[in-house]
């Protein structure tokens, strides 16, 4: 009777526990984790192929269309909660693969793969593997304990800022002159970040185009897509990233960095996809938005927030409305606002409102005698729409009124 696969060793022999099961089913081993980041792998002379080769220096999935529909064959098992299931040759792939997912307490935490390499593989692969899996799991709860330390570690290098570029390109696997951009995903409320984090590597996972890797923080997740050199693959994968990952889940709040050429400036973009998130959280029915779509908007709210500390007496140009009823106020902010909006054009402020141009200019006039003011003033003009951004980002006029 065979030994059973040794699991009393610390993490750091799981590499062994892969060449133990390696050598028992006769073929090359690899572990995935859940993202399909590589976690381990069997180091016997059972050959080598190309794309094997590529995983393991990647130590992620690479952009090969070959291993597209094994991919996508997998996660239909996974998702059907198949304990050990088998992968005949598949076009572009001339290698039979034995697959046994890994769960932790029930949940899908990686998987064990096994290709038959120079001979056939052992006649029990299906159960060895599936034996082997449930050990695994010992591993993946050392090595998820270890891979989030880690990952710590390298999230503060990114997205605070490291001299260290080297470390952190080698790390993320890419080069330190590498285009890239960060992806803030938050919750509009605090919800489970467990499950705002499934929801990105479902998405994720669909992508080979690029390499990206996945960050969490306290309050959000920094998703970072990387290129090489510079090319439309980076908007693509972004543009594409943002659309499926904001329709997942109405709840979500996407904010887009810069697109940055070195590592160093990574605190930059993150910096910029915070000040995003910031502003949208602020901006009822928006939810998705970049530093270049979003620069005006973000740099009148960065001034109200630089008055509202500063300029304190200012405060007041809207105070009157104050005593008016809700409906009433608000009516009366809305008249304003599209007077700014279309100035000199009471036809068009009107239509903005649904209303007949006498209409507005009576309200207009209304609103002007409530406050108090000449809006044929030009400084009064410039006084009361500041008013107004203040109002709408959130400053001292939106507590008061």
């Amino acid at each position: 009777m065979e030994a059973p696969l040794s699991t009393d060793e610390p993490m750091a022999d799981v590499f062994a526990f892969c060449n133990q099961l390696a050598w028992r089913v006769g073929g090359p081993v690899l572990m995935y984790g859940s993202a399909w980041n590589v976690v381990a792998y069997s180091t016997l002379n059972q050959g080598l192929d190309d794309i094997r080769r590529s995983l393991i220096l990647r130590r992620v999935i690479p952009p090969d269309p070959r291993i597209s529909g094994v991919r996508q064959s997998a996660e239909e098992h996974f998702e059907a909660g198949t304990s050990c299931f088998e992968i005949p040759d598949m076009p572009g792939i001339q290698t039979r693969r034995v697959i046994a997912p890994i769960r932790l307490l029930g949940v899908h935490v990686g998987s064990l793969w096994i290709a038959e390499s120079a001979g056939d593989l052992h006649p029990d692969a299906l159960q060895i593997a599936q034996e082997a899996a449930k050990q695994a799991s010992f591993y993946f709860q050392l090595y998820d304990d270890a891979r989030k330390r880690e990952a710590d570690r390298f999230t503060r290098m990114l997205l605070e800022g490291s001299q260290d570029e080297l470390l952190l390109a080698q790390y993320l696997g890419v080069p330190v002159t590498a285009n890239f951009r960060v992806i803030s995903v938050c919750h509009g409320s605090n919800d489970d970040l467990r499950q705002q984090t499934r929801q990105v590597t479902r998405v994720l996972a669909a992508r080979q185009s690029v390499n990206h890797v996945v960050l969490e923080s306290e309050e959000c997740l920094y998703v970072a897509f990387f290129v090489a050199e510079a090319s439309p693959t980076l908007n693509e994968a972004t543009r594409s990233f943002v659309t499926e990952i904001s329709s997942a889940d109405d709840r979500l709040i996407v904010g887009v960095g810069r697109a940055a050429t070195r590592l160093s400036h990574a605190p930059k973009s993150r910096t910029d996809a915070d000040k995003v998130v910031a502003y949208l959280r602020r901006t009822p029915g928006q939810r998705v938005g970049s530093v270049n779509t979003l620069r005006t908007q973000m740099t009148l709210m960065r001034l109200v927030e630089i008055l509202d500390s500063q300029f304190e007496p200012l405060a007041g140009t809207l105070q009157a409305l104050s005593s008016l009823e809700l409906d009433d106020r608000e009516e009366a902010l809305r008249t304003l606002d599209a007077f700014f909006t279309y100035p000199g054009n009471a036809s068009e402020a009107a239509r903005h409102l649904h209303v007949h141009p006498n209409t507005f200019r009576y309200r207009l006039a209304k609103v002007a005698d409530i406050l108090g003011i000449d809006l044929d003033d030009r400084d009064t003009r410039i006084v009361v729409e500041i008013d107004l951004l203040r109002h709408r980002y959130g400053g001292i006029n939106a507590r008061r009124t």
